[in-house]
């Protein structure tokens, strides 16, 4: 099968999402842990009887980027409950969505623990059930047989399920598309660690005391980063996430596996309705919104999410999808991994003290590394941003481009007005920054473009970028010879600071 071909070409191109083993009508495929303890399929060839449909089903074998024609509408959301916002990760959007589901006598599939810590998916068909697929699990989850429970249970009822991209995404190969009544709903993934370097960690404390509760997300201290374990002694254990040992070694990129360093279910490939998570930086875009008890970041991608969106009761507002992005850039790009991981699993595999492995790879973090990863990461979101916009450029054919000083004010009204007479297109404000660079600023993206500051790069940008038309204090197109006179005048007024009147027609 091609599958075995490529875990052995290229192993990080399996995402461990189960769909093969889901879809073998022999269950000739069982999924096995590796050395580093992530799960991958392996075939039996006694019961295969080379049907194919596995290689059908694998989402990376069946890898199409997405089409792109707009940024996903993009919220911030907050649950005005207060015991809802202490028991969920964020601002309660899952809770919410849930409720419409499990109301309408649906069920929801998600990750939850079993009675050893171990994490997994599963059913909640009543909101008593539902609390424990809430908040976050800092693990990859077993789906075992859930994608067969889904497609069984849409025959007769609304079903949402929620798990990490790559989930959803084999999920949908498994069905062969979408159905009517399916919601699904990934969330906003940093990646997943090793599920079995979890149970070690886990079996460590449990040997020192008996384990009566795990929030990966406690909200004991507010919204933030704290792992929280609690005893049946009433005692608990309550610690930042870069002072927890597990949680470091994941966020600092050790512990995941090799596909979430390079993954294909990235917005805008991940094909979910929606997509949520933490609001992380909504002080700096919408800080009215922020909750110290938890604030959701929403982004929609289908019609359906939109229309599940919309029936939530959640106090929303709508932001620009750079600024939820920027602050959280897992959405569109994998990020890098540490490069000590190859080593941190290979002193795993060969020392029987796991708990003692992970302690010698806490202690070793290095700062200075941990500040090139954040660069290397901020870059390749800028890449990935940018082909996201280029993508969505595409669409707009007959652009404007506003070369004047113009204040706030006088742009919002100029953007309101465009956006309604001319939805097939964007405006590009023409400006020199404080370095004195000639810039153009994209409206729709808030991306920036330096220009030369001569009439010819003028019109090669206009060209590039279907600019049809400009508007300053007066109206010309391109190709006249007065954009020549008009690009001098724009740029003495500018540095002689003259206003000038802005035709906004």
């Amino acid at each position: 099968m091609k599958i075995e071909e490529m875990i052995i070409a290229k192993r990080a191109d399996c995402c461990g999402c189960e769909a093969c083993a889901n879809i073998c009508p022999k269950n000739a495929i069982v999924m096995t842990r590796d050395a580093e303890g992530f799960a991958y399929p392996k075939i039996n060839p006694e019961l295969c009887i080379q049907c194919g449909k596995c290689d059908a089903t694998c989402p990376s074998l069946n890898f199409k980027a997405a089409n792109v024609d707009n940024f996903p509408a993009t919220f911030t959301a907050t649950y005005d409950d207060d015991k809802i916002l202490r028991h969920s990760s964020s601002g309660g959007m899952f809770t919410a969505l849930s409720e419409i589901v499990l109301r309408d006598g649906g069920i929801v599939f998600g990750a939850g623990f079993d009675k050893n810590w171990h994490v997994y998916h599963t059913a909640a068909r009543s909101l008593d059930e539902l609390e424990n697929l809430r908040g976050s699990k800092y693990v990859q989850s077993q789906i075992g047989d859930v994608y067969r429970q889904v497609r069984d249970a849409l025959k007769s009822s609304k079903v949402l399920f929620t798990g990490t991209p790559c989930q959803c995404v084999g999920l949908r190969h498994f069905l062969g598309g979408d159905n009517e009544n399916l919601l699904t709903v990934d969330i906003l993934c940093h990646g997943t660690p090793s599920p079995a370097l979890w149970e070690s960690y886990i079996a460590e404390l449990g040997h020192r005391n008996d384990i009566a509760h795990v929030n990966f997300r406690s909200k004991r201290n507010g919204w933030g980063g704290d792992i929280e374990i609690n005893y049946s002694d009433k005692g608990h254990y309550l610690k930042k996430h870069m002072s927890n040992l597990y949680v470091k070694l994941f966020l600092i990129g050790l512990s995941e596996r090799p596909s979430c360093h390079a993954c294909k279910a990235k917005i805008p490939n991940n094909r979910s309705d929606l997509t949520i998570g933490d609001a992380w930086g909504v002080k700096n875009f919408a800080p009215e919104m922020y909750d110290s008890r938890g604030t959701s970041i929403v982004f929609i991608h289908t019609d359906k999410g939109k229309k599940f969106f919309e029936q939530t009761t959640l106090l929303t507002r709508q932001v620009r999808f750079i600024d939820a992005t920027r602050y959280n850039l897992a959405t569109v790009i994998s990020e890098n991994n540490d490069p000590r991981r190859a080593e941190f699993f290979a002193d795993l595999s060969k020392t029987a003290d796991k708990y003692a492995v992970m302690e010698k790879y806490y202690f070793q973090d290095d700062a200075e590394l941990r500040k090139q990863t954040r660069k290397l990461n901020n870059r390749a979101y800028s890449v990935a941003y940018r082909e996201i916009a280029a993508a969505v450029r595409k669409k707009f054919t007959e652009n404007i481009l506003v070369a004047a000083p113009i204040d706030d004010d006088a742009k919002k009204i100029l953007i309101d007005r465009f956006a309604q007479t001319n939805p097939n297109s964007t405006i590009y404000f023409l400006r020199l920054n404080a370095k004195g660079e000639f810039v153009c600023k994209e409206n729709f993206s808030a991306l920036d473009f330096p220009l030369k500051k001569e009439a010819d790069a003028l019109k090669d940008f206009a060209e590039k970028f279907n600019v049809t038309k400009i508007v300053t204090d007066a109206v010309a197109k391109f190709d006249e010879p007065v954009v020549s006179d008009w690009l001098e005048k724009f740029l003495e007024s500018e540095r002689n600071a003259v206003q000038v009147q802005v035709d906004r027609h």
